[in-house]
């Protein structure tokens, strides 16, 4: 039983490795899809005409400002479409999967601790105790039984083999 509960703690090691490498791989991508949504909106006309009027008009602040409002709302509308997008791709559905996975082998191994082998084990010894106790006892009886028929039977083949014998020794007498 100890066997089974370090394999299954191999195994939750491994499945918390592959989750960690795919959260990993997740978090590469988020880095990714943040970089190309600044660059977007870097590129929208927003973010262009604000950098103008702040070069321009730096006496303007009120301008700017609104402008840079603008480019605010924009950034949000364009990092939630970019998060949408990221929510369900291939790498998130992965890692959630990975996720748990490792979760269920750290469970299974927690399940199977040495305290809860022990315990299956002096279970399972004592069963097995019963089990071929009562196979000895029932082979025991078993094999009394036949020799005490043997036994049974081999003294009444003597006695009728006797009395067979006194009657054919009657005939010839008489």
């Amino acid at each position: 039983m100890a066997r089974k509960t370090s394999k299954d703690i191999a195994k939750a090691r491994k499945q918390i490795g592959k989750a960690a490498g795919s959260l990993k791989v997740v978090g590469k991508s988020a880095v990714r899809t943040a970089g190309k949504a600044a660059k977007e909106v870097a590129k929208t006309r927003d973010a262009k005409t604000a950098k103008k009027q702040a070069r321009v008009a730096k006496a303007a602040v009120g301008a700017a400002a609104g402008a840079g409002a603008d480019l605010v709302k924009t950034a949000v509308k364009v990092g939630q479409k970019r998060a949408k997008s990221l929510a369900g791709s291939k790498e998130v559905k992965k890692a959630t999967k990975n996720v748990r996975k490792a979760t269920d082998a750290g469970r299974k191994a927690a399940r199977s601790t040495s305290k809860n082998a022990r315990k299956q084990g002096a279970a399972a010894a004592k069963t097995a105790k019963k089990s071929s106790a009562a196979a000895a006892k029932r082979a025991q009886a078993r094999a009394g039984s036949g020799a005490s028929k043997a036994k049974k039977s081999s003294s009444a083949a003597a006695k009728k083999a006797s009395a067979k014998a006194s009657q054919a020794r009657k005939r010839a007498a008489g």
